[in-house]
């Protein structure tokens, strides 16, 4: 990890939800100073958009916050309805995503639950961990870009009681993000339109507070969204449900949020929850919209967006959190470089060239998920598949190199790649466990795997001794900076004689399962060198060494 950098912020980061947060920290990882800022006086509550997919759980693993989560995560209850109008004797129970067992390759397969406001902390903990802490009551108020940075606006609000003027903060970014949801102003002040629909479907969801042991255990629905829905789980914090009410037929959801006394009366009204159930506080609640809405372009000039603030869909899928964070790290390693000096600003026209076709098919996929649950379908609740995002990639990307056929159509599929077991330069690189790594030159040994090789600040080269020519390779890549590129030598199960030693620049490992091999295809495959990228995609896919210097001269300026 680089080291703390104490010079001024050269991004500013506007919102501080989890998309805002992780390209913060992504940049941080990377030693570059950055400012985060919050309109709101108080950080978000509630449990909404508590889904994490499995490849959301690998980009968490890699920026340290893995452990945290999963300590904190629930795994997904099987989902029980109940048959209506009664609504007590149970219609069926199935589950979101069958459970899946761990592999080499995919050492996440299945889905979590956990409240953004419990994640957010994690988050924001380990950003502090960085030198970076959220500036709470600070507004963004409009922006000019220049050829060389951007002069923003500020409103600094009082974050104590009693009426304060806010004070004008006028400041200059290198670059500025937004990360402030649908409604922010980062993307208002860039005039970019927000292309889509608005539902008919009306919700009110929130948590609340109650003791009933019988709902521990399950996600509850009553009803369907072609009329009203209503659902009622357990989150991670003890004796907090969240719950969601609404369908086509809701009436006056603003309404019924201003008041709590009516959140429980509707709640217990469409849930046929019995005497049984004492309800306590309504500690968060919120009238909701279903939109599926982005904007044209997520990069005009020096002002990039993020998450929400590019694109909006219904949360049928569980796709909006973990869409939200895949753009900051597709964007933070590239504007990292950037900003380092070591690559052109044109690097960063491959964020949009890359995220616009994800966001534009999981646009398509959430919307198909939705009407099927309008439709009272129950594969309208599968968050298996595609929405898992182990399959998004980047095949048609202008900076990826595959040596082999590579799929360039950018209309191919963007999210399901890997059904048929292939692997090519612009999909997620697998993980591979059972290396054996030699740590020192006496030949000390210790058992890793390959997510932990990989770095958020550096390009990871795999070069398989068995089938490349390895010095070749070792040799073109000695003009790389060791703090931007690191080798990592495979060799098959009990070839650890090769002759060469770990250095800061190398790691040399044994594949003792042959796990690596399987997972990279190596055996039937004429490549042997993988690239793989920052954010934990294969940069490229070579038969030679000569790949190498062809890949880093379209990420680097120089090629030392």
């Amino acid at each position: 990890m680089n080291t703390l950098n104490s010079t001024a912020p050269k991004v500013l980061i506007v919102g501080s939800g989890p998309s805002g947060l992780i390209l913060a920290l992504s940049l941080r990882r990377n030693g570059i100073p950055v400012r985060v800022i919050e309109k709101s006086a108080e950080y978000r509550t509630g449990s909404r958009g508590a889904g994490i997919m499995p490849r959301s759980l690998e980009l968490f693993e890699s920026l340290g916050l893995y452990q945290d989560i999963a300590s904190r995560a629930l795994t997904p209850p099987l989902m029980r309805v109940y048959k209506m109008p009664d609504g007590v004797e149970v219609a069926k129970e199935f589950s979101l995503q069958p459970w899946e067992d761990p592999t080499p390759a995919i050492p996440y397969p299945n889905s979590v639950l956990l409240g953004q406001c419990n994640m957010d902390k994690i988050m924001r903990a380990e950003l502090s961990k960085c030198g970076c802490e959220v500036e709470l009551g600070v507004e963004l108020q409009t922006f000019e870009q220049f050829d060389d940075h951007v002069k923003v606006t500020l409103l600094r609000h009082s974050l104590d009681s009693g009426d304060v003027e806010p004070k004008t903060e006028e400041a200059t970014y290198d670059w500025v993000i937004g990360a402030d949801g649908a409604r922010g102003a980062v993307r208002h002040v860039l005039g970019l339109k927000f292309i889509g629909e608005t539902t008919t479907q009306k919700f009110v969801v929130g948590d609340v507070e109650f003791e009933c042991p019988r709902l521990e255990d399950r996600w509850h629905m009553w009803g369907d969204m072609s009329t009203v829905l209503a659902s009622i789980r357990a989150t991670e914090d003890k004796g907090i449900f969240n719950f969601i009410v609404g369908g086509a037929d809701m009436i006056s959801p603003e309404e019924i949020c201003q008041n709590h006394e009516t959140v429980i009366s509707t709640l217990k009204h469409y849930s046929c929850l019995g005497d049984d159930v004492k309800f306590g506080k309504v500690t968060w609640v919120s009238p909701f919209r279903l939109n599926v809405r982005m904007t044209e372009t997520f990069h005009k000039g020096r002002v990039f967006l993020v998450g929400d603030a590019g694109h909006i869909h219904s949360p049928t899928g569980g796709q909006g959190m973990n869409t939200g964070v895949q753009d900051s790290y597709n964007l933070g390693w590239k504007l990292a470089l950037v900003i380092k000096g070591v690559s052109s600003p044109s690097l960063l026209e491959s964020f949009n060239e890359e995220r616009v076709p994800v966001v534009t098919q999981m646009l398509d996929i959430t919307k198909d998920l939705l009407q099927k649950t309008i439709a009272n379908e129950q594969s309208g609740w599968n968050r298996s598949g595609p929405v898992k995002q182990l399959g998004v990639n980047y095949r048609w990307s202008s900076i990826v190199v595959d040596d082999e056929k590579q799929i360039q159509d950018s209309k191919a599929s963007a999210y399901d790649n890997q059904a048929a077991g292939t692997l090519a330069a612009g999909d997620r690189a697998p993980d591979a466990s059972e290396l054996r790594r030699i740590t020192n030159q006496r030949g000390q040994t210790e058992l890793t795997r390959l997510f932990q090789l990989f770095s958020p600040a550096k390009h990871t080269v795999l070069i398989f001794a068995g089938k490349s020519d390895y010095r070749a390779a070792l040799d073109t890549l000695e003009v790389y900076p060791a703090d931007l590129v690191h080798s990592v030598l495979v060799v098959d199960p009990g070839k650890a004689a090769v002759t060469v030693l770990a250095s800061d620049t190398l790691t040399f490992v044994e594949d003792t399962k042959g796990y690596a091999h399987d997972g990279y295809k190596v055996r039937e495959s004429p490549s042997g060198i993988f690239v793989i990228r920052p954010d934990g995609v294969v940069g490229a896919r070579l038969g030679s060494a000569e790949g190498i210097s062809r890949y880093f001269k379209a990420i680097f300026d120089r090629s030392t």
